[in-house]
């Protein structure tokens, strides 16, 4: 029986899952894919995906995972956008025809003199070229040329995808209808709009998730579970009636039995 795994939401560290959990805000991690994975013993994996990406060696880490385990069946059903692209990468892959793929250069934060940003800057290259590996084993294109389409942050409908050899199938497409799909104009409304939409998804931001962090590390209580807290509290309670007992007895108030 196939195993359902959905690639939702922001792809981030394991350690982080809790924050996004505490907003609220859809999220997946390699965590989860490994528990899926682990449960399906050997059964079909159907993966879908709709999702902006996120960190790109977690989305390496899934891809990997999907990779190893061959019996797997990737649907883009909304957006495989960055480091989502990717993991859409691992298996063979059906795209709806109203999904969006984005693939560009992986981005980075950095501070510090000219060296700091040499250095910043080559780390990202050699960054895109390893998450360009993925396009190119799937599709066959040549290193350059994914290198390109990532220079340019290229936006691609369905039929674009399937074109390029990223996908292997666009969903319910039937053959009088491939024109349609075709169409320049249509193809460039739907680009227009997946790129407005993709501005506004909200995404926490590493402020956020730092200080999140950080309140949890200065928690006073972070470590006690309610039974712990209970029974401190008890002890305290008991040793309070004790020494009451005692001055009581002192007192003369109260007879040894």
């Amino acid at each position: 029986m196939p195993v359902e795994i959905e690639v939702r939401g922001t792809i981030i560290p394991d350690g982080d899952k809790w924050i996004y959990d505490y907003f609220e805000q859809p999220c997946t991690t390699a965590a989860d894919i490994r528990n899926k994975i682990r449960s399906a013993n050997g059964d079909l994996l159907e993966v879908s995906v709709n999702s902006p990406g996120g960190d790109i060696f977690v989305a390496s880490e899934i891809y990997t995972a999907l990779k190893n385990y061959n019996n797997v069946k990737i649907k883009v059903t909304g957006l495989a956008a960055s480091a989502a692209s990717v993991i859409a990468m691992a298996g063979y892959c059906e795209m709806s025809p109203t999904a969006q793929m984005m693939v560009h250069n992986v981005w980075t934060c950095q501070s510090g003199d000219y060296r700091d940003m040499d250095s910043a800057s080559e780390s990202l290259k050699k960054a895109n070229r390893s998450i360009a590996n993925a396009y190119c084993v799937k599709s066959g294109m040549a290193m350059d040329a994914a290198l390109k389409m990532m220079d340019e942050t290229t936006w691609m409908t369905a039929q674009d995808a399937k074109a390029l050899g990223l996908v292997d199938k666009v969903l319910f497409e039937v053959d009088d209808e491939e024109g349609f799909y075709q169409n320049q104009l249509f193809n460039s409304v739907l680009k227009e709009n997946a790129k407005a939409m993709y501005a506004t998804i909200p995404r926490l931001s590493p402020s956020v998730i730092a200080k999140m962090r950080e309140s949890r590390e200065n928690a006073p209580e972070k470590n006690e579970n309610p039974e712990n807290k209970l029974k401190a509290l008890v002890d305290q309670n008991l040793e309070s009636a004790k020494a009451y007992l005692n001055y009581l007895k002192l007192k003369g108030n109260v007879k040894n039995d």
